[in-house]
Order: C-alpha cells, then sequence, then structure tokens
C-alpha cells in the first residue's frame, strides 16, 4: 500500500540486479537443467549395450536380448561355464605372456546364450568348450597335433540363442583375421545345421578365415557346396551308410516306414530324410508320414504324434526310419510306447551326434515299456571307454579321454555321452595341425588366416590329424569330410560291455 506523498513506480525505473539475475537464473535452469539430462542420456543408452555385457573393451555388447559378441574368456556367458571359461582365459593370459615365438587365435563360433527356445542347451555347450579347452592344451603343451609354436589362443564367438546376431560377431571375426600380431587364423564349432550357418560360411569364406565345424552334419554344409567350410562330425549320409550296414547284418526281415518332419527349410533334416530314401529306400514298404515338428528350437506340441503312430502300427512295418529334430523323436517315443500294436516290436533309427538319451529316465522308460529299440548312428560309443583292449575303438580317444581328465579335471564318464566334448576336441585339432603345418614355410610373423586354409587339404599321408574319434585326413577329393572318421551304431537300451565290432569308418570298406 502507497502513502499520499509516495509516487508509483515508473514503468522504466530499472530493477535491481538481483531480480535481474534471479529471472536470469530461472530461464537458465529451464535450458540447462534439459540438455544436461540429455548430455546424460545419450552416453547411458549409447553404452548400455556394452554395460550390460561386462562393460566396454570386452568385445561382447547387448543384442536381441542377449550378449553377443567374441572374447578371450574373461566374459562370462552362462553362469555354468564360469569354471571352464576360468580355464580359458588363464591359458590365454599364459599364451600372451610366455610365448617365446609367434601366437595366433582360433574362436569357436557358435550358440552360448540361449532365449526360452534354441537349438542348443548350456550342458551340450559346457562339454563343446570343455572338448576345445582340453585341445587348445594338448595343443601348446605337448606335441600331439605337431610343433608348440606358434603359441595357441582360443576365443568364444557368440551368435545368440539361434545365430540372428550372426552379422556383427562374424564382422569381429574378420577384423581380428587381419591383426598381424595375433592373427584369427581359423573358426571351429558352427554346430547347427541351418541356413545361418551357411551365410556365416560364406561370409568368413570371402576372408579366406577356414572353418571346421563340429557338429554340423546336413549334407551340403561342407566343401565344395559350401567353399571353406570342413567338419570333423560324420555327415547325415555317412550316418545313414553306418545303418544300413546294421540293417544289413540283421537276421530278421526289415519292414521300415518312414516318419519325416515336413518343415522347411531345415537342412538336418530335409538331408536326413534325403539319405534315408537314397540308402534305405529298399526297406521302406510303409507309406511315408510326415508332421510339422520343431524350426529348430519350437517346443513340440501335445498330441503331435498320434496319427502318424496310428498309421505306423496298422502298415505292418517294424521299422521307423526318423527325420525330425531331437525333442520332437522323444514325443514320438512317448507315443509309440503307448501304440495300439502292443504286440509288435519296434526299432526306431536315427542319427545323432551323441547319445543324450541316456540320461534321459523317462526316455529310456518308453524304450523299456513299450518294448523299442533305439538305434543310434552316432559319433561316438559310451562303450568306447571300456578299457578292453578287444574293443573296436578309435586309436586315439584314450589318450584324447585321458587329457580330458588331466585338465578339465572330470571323472565322470557321462561326460563323454553327449559327444559334444569330442567333436569340439577334434574340431580345434584339425585348425590346431594346419596351424602347426604352416612352420614348414618358415614365415617371418606368425601365419595368416589364408596361409592356414592353404594347409587344410594337406592334412593326410604323413600330417594326418591324431583326433579322438579317428585318424582324421582331408583332401580334395574328400568333400571337406574327415576320412578316418568312426561311426559307431548304438542300440538302446545298451546291450553287451563292448561296442558293435567293424564300426562303419568313414571312406574305409563297406556301402557307399
Amino acid at each position: 500500500m502507497t502513502g499520499p506523498n509516495d509516487a508509483p513506480p515508473s514503468p522504466h525505473t530499472p530493477r535491481g540486479p538481483s531480480s535481474l539475475m534471479r529471472r536470469w537464473l530461472r530461464r537458465w535452469w529451464r535450458l540447462v537443467v534439459p540438455m544436461a539430462a540429455l548430455l546424460l542420456l545419450v552416453p547411458a543408452l549409447l553404452y548400455w549395450e556394452v554395460f550390460t555385457c561386462g562393460g566396454p573393451g570386452n568385445g561382447v555388447s547387448l543384442s536381441g536380448g542377449q550378449c553377443v559378441g567374441v572374447t578371450d574368456g574373461s566374459y562370462v556367458y552362462h553362469e555354468e561355464y564360469a569354471e571352464i571359461q576360468a580355464d580359458i582365459a588363464a591359458e590365454n593370459a599364459r599364451v600372451a605372456e610366455e610365448a617365446e615365438g609367434p601366437v595366433v587365435r582360433i574362436a569357436l563360433l557358435g550358440i552360448l546364450t540361449f532365449g526360452e527356445v534354441s537349438p542348443m542347451d548350456p550342458t551340450r555347450m559346457v562339454r563343446s568348450l570343455e572338448g576345445a579347452y582340453t585341445a587348445q592344451m594338448r595343443a601348446n603343451h605337448t606335441p600331439h597335433f605337431g610343433d608348440q609354436s606358434p603359441g595357441i589362443q582360443l576365443y568364444l564367438a557368440n551368435m545368440g540363442s539361434q545365430q540372428r546376431q550372426w552379422e556383427p560377431v562374424v564382422d569381429d571375426l574378420i577384423a581380428m583375421s587381419e591383426d598381424e600380431e595375433r592373427p584369427l587364423v581359423a573358426a571351429i564349432g558352427m554346430g547347427v545345421s541351418v541356413e545361418s550357418t551357411r551365410d556365416v560360411a560364406a561370409r568368413l569364406h570371402e576372408h579366406m578365415i577356414p572353418m571346421v565345424s563340429a557338429a554340423v552334419t546336413a549334407d551340403g554344409l561342407a566343401r565344395p557346396d559350401t567353399p571353406g567350410l570342413m567338419r570333423v562330425a560324420p555327415s547325415n549320409t555317412e550316418y545313414v551308410r553306418a545303418l544300413r550296414a546294421y540293417l544289413d547284418d540283421l537276421d530278421e526281415p526289415v519292414r521300415a516306414s518312414l516318419v519325416y518332419d515336413s518343415n522347411e527349410p531345415d537342412l538336418f533334416v530335409s538331408s536326413l530324410r534325403e539319405a534315408y530314401e537314397n540308402r534305405l529306400g529298399v526297406y521302406i514298404s510303409g507309406p511315408p508320414q510326415e508332421y510339422v515338428g520343431t524350426t529348430v528350437g519350437d517346443p513340440p506340441r501335445a498330441g503331435l504324434f498320434d496319427t502318424v503312430t496310428r498309421n505306423v502300427c496298422a502298415s505292418g512295418t517294424n521299422t521307423v526310419f526318423f527325420a525330425g529334430r531331437a525333442p520332437d523323436l522323444r514325443e514320438f517315443l512317448a507315443s509309440l510306447a503307448n501304440r495300439a500294436c502292443v504286440d509288435q516290436h519296434f526299432r526306431v533309427l536315427f542319427a545323432v551326434i551323441g547319445l543324450t538319451a541316456l540320461g534321459d529316465e523317462e526316455m529310456m522308460e518308453h524304450l523299456r515299456e513299450g518294448d523299442i529299440t533305439l538305434v543310434y548312428a552316432s559319433s561316438v560309443d559310451p562303450r568306447w571307454s571300456t578299457g578292453d583292449p578287444s574293443a573296436d575303438v578309435p586309436e586315439h580317444y584314450p589318450s584324447f579321454v585321458n587329457a580330458f581328465h588331466e585338465y578339465v579335471g572330470d571323472d565322470d564318464p557321462a561326460a563323454f555321452d553327449n559327444g559334444y566334448a569330442l567333436v569340439n576336441h577334434d574340431a580345434f585339432a584339425v585348425a590346431a595341425s594346419a596351424v602347426r603345418m604352416t612352420n614348414d614355410m618358415e614365415l617371418e610373423g606368425p601365419p595368416t588366416a589364408e596361409e592356414v586354409e592353404s594347409q587344410m587339404m594337406l592334412l593326410n599321408s604323413a600330417y594326418t590329424v591324431r583326433a579322438g574319434g579317428g585318424t582324421l585326413s582331408y583332401s580334395d577329393d574328400s568333400d571337406g569330410g574327415a576320412v578316418g572318421r568312426y561311426v559307431p551304431v548304438v542300440e538302446l537300451p545298451l546291450e553287451g560291455q563292448l561296442p558293435r565290432p567293424q564300426p562303419h569308418i568313414i571312406g574305409g570298406p563297406g556301402p557307399q
């Protein structure tokens, strides 16, 4: 309120400095605070993908909800890998510090994390890492695969639960191959027979990075159809050749039905079906039975095989050639165990890297109660570890088992049942043998990926690979497959303490 003698303030009267300052600060605050928040938010968003997966500089970042990329073992992809990845990281560090000569890197490329569904699982991947690590230790500490130089580091490259994030990971491997001091010289693993594996192989081959698949079995996923890709596991055709020898030896007549997954594209399923038709067609008498099953990881639906089982019963056959994924096989056996024609014994033929059914009590119960024999053509026979000198086993399998026990420290015989320790050991062994062959080239530094690739088809004669699954050799005539690989046939429930005599050996006598 103003007094009678007080003049009203002039609109032109200058305000005090404190009033102007407060006004300026309010405007500044409204501008700066959002800008500061934005400046903080942008780096947070940019680095969220990195810090979620262990922080910058470790080669791994978030993509599609999973940590993918390439690590020396220091970033742990899954809690079940903690111990074996620590061992791998320690050996990599030792090689970096103590190697007197050049150092190279080999990457195990595959599926190391898992979503709700995936064609792989932690159990098989743990064994894969343990097998590759066993071979790394043998290569760096013994002369089993040739000279102990160059030193070899093992890197782990994860493409995600269904390999959908393969492109940036492969780009990282290509960049590593261009490192002049510690070049990446080979990729191993690649254990799923799907189209993305072919895409990965094509991209790596463009940069002359050799690849040795551990568990890819689909025909066509190896040289010459897929240039640059070799394998240590049998192809589906080789599995079926082993099954043909098994069937030819039976005294009883075989009347077979073909049961197959009609989903496309699944290279494993389609090539297995084709191999059955081409190699075992003489035994097929019942009409083919198709079903719509898993698509590399989808869970099978209930009642999937009800109609198929009724048709198989009515067909008068006693044998089933099954072309599908392992989860579907499990459901099919459950359905067959509860079939109407209970008085008919059935055998079911399948091809698989290892014998996971041995640890599946429910599946084994289906076999016993349903009077079913499951006949696997496989990469490993659990009875190879019998120690009986009369057993027909690969020459170097016992030394592989001893090395595994020494370096991994796992004495459980079941560690070898699923086959993934063996095939990944052998894949690393092939790559390491080719690396050591470059010593004859008298290079001034470490070999390049292209120089290692040039040795791959020379792994024969004087340079065969003393692998756990056989004495392996490769040449332009072998189409990327491992000549000398044993392909045992195993009947479940197991009968007898010794493996079947005279197993099929790739490139050996028998049906071709």
